[in-house]
C-alpha cells in the first residue's frame, strides 16, 4: 500500500483525474492480493501484465513469503487479503471524495477511515511479524477482535489530530477534528481527544480481557505479546508524529502540562 500510494495520488489529483488507470490499479492490485496470498480460486499467470506492473508486484516478496509461512492457515491469509483490500476500497472513496469536492459527514468517515489509514493492515500483520500462528476461533473472538479495532482507532484519531495544521494548510478537510469542530477548531481538538480516550480505554480492557480469558494456554504469552505490540504501536504512533517535520510540531515546545499551543493557520484561532 505504501509502494503505490505515489501512484494513486498521482492518478487522483483533481485537475488531472485519470479515472481509467486509478481503477486499473485499485482492481489490479486486488486480483493480486487475492491471487499471490493464494485465497483466489485462480493463481497469477505467468503471462499476466498489469499496467503498473512493478507497482502491483512489490507485494510480491511479501505474498510469497507469508503463503510459504502460513500454508496451512488460509484463515488468517484470508484475514490480510480483506484488510489489505479494505484498503484498496477506502482509497478509492477518498479519491473520489476528493474529485467531486465533498466533504464526508462524520458517519461516512467513520466508515472508511479505520481502512485509508493503513494501519488495520498493519495491525493484521503483528502475528506474522512475531512469528505467531494462533487458531482462528482465538484471532476471532471478541476479546482480539476489540484489541485489534480499538488499536486501530487509537492510530488513526491520533493521526487526525496531529495532521490537522498540515492537512488545513494543504487544503486537505477530511479529518475527524474538522468533521467535529461544527466551526470552532479547539472543539474539534477536544471532542477527537475525547473520542481517543475511549479507545484508549478500549485497548487496556480487550488487553487485559484477553489474557484473562486465555490464561493457562499453551499460547498464552502469545496472547500478552500481541497485546504489547498494539500498545507500542498506538504510542510509537505519537512520539513520531510530534517528532517528524511532516506534521509542523516539531519545533513546538510543550507546555509546562506537556501541551502543544499552535495556530491551524494564519487566520484561524490559537488551539492547544
Amino acid at each position: 500500500m505504501f509502494i503505490i500510494d505515489d501512484l494513486l495520488d498521482q492518478y487522483s489529483i483533481v485537475e488531472q483525474f485519470d479515472y481509467n488507470k486509478l481503477q486499473a490499479l485499485l482492481d489490479d492490485c486486488e486480483d493480486y492480493v487475492e491471487k499471490s496470498l493464494g485465497v483466489s480460486s485462480q493463481e497469477v499467470e505467468p503471462s499476466t501484465h498489469y499496467l503498473d506492473h512493478d507497482a502491483v508486484l512489490s507485494f510480491e516478496e511479501y505474498a510469497s513469503t507469508v503463503r510459504r509461512i502460513y500454508r496451512d492457515n488460509p484463515s488468517y491469509r484470508k484475514r490480510i487479503a480483506k484488510e489489505a483490500i479494505a484498503t484498496l476500497r477506502a482509497y478509492q472513496k477518498e479519491a473520489f471524495n476528493r474529485r467531486n469536492a465533498h466533504l464526508p459527514s462524520l458517519d461516512e468517515y467513520l466508515d472508511y477511515r479505520d481502512a485509508s489509514c493503513c494501519m488495520k493492515q498493519v495491525v493484521a500483520n503483528t502475528e506474522f511479524a512475531n512469528g505467531l500462528d494462533l487458531p482462528e476461533y482465538v484471532m476471532e473472538s471478541k476479546e482480539i477482535r476489540d484489541l485489534y479495532e480499538a488499536a486501530v482507532a487509537v492510530m488513526w484519531i491520533t493521526n487526525d489530530i496531529v495532521s490537522v495544521r498540515k492537512e488545513i494548510r494543504e487544503g486537505f478537510v477530511e479529518n475527524i477534528v474538522v468533521l467535529l469542530a461544527h466551526g470552532n477548531m479547539q472543539r474539534g481538538l477536544d471532542a477527537s481527544l475525547d473520542r481517543l480516550q475511549v479507545e484508549i480505554d478500549r485497548v487496556n480492557k480487550a488487553s487485559d480481557d484477553a489474557a484473562s480469558r486465555f490464561a493457562g494456554e499453551t499460547f498464552e504469552r502469545d496472547i500478552v505479546l500481541l497485546a504489547k505490540n498494539c500498545k507500542n504501536m498506538c504510542l510509537s504512533s505519537w512520539f513520531w508524529s510530534v517528532k517528524t517535520p511532516r506534521y509542523c510540531l516539531h519545533d513546538i515546545e510543550p507546555d509546562a502540562n506537556g501541551g502543544f499551543n499552535f495556530t491551524i493557520d494564519q487566520i484561524a484561532e490559537g488551539t492547544s
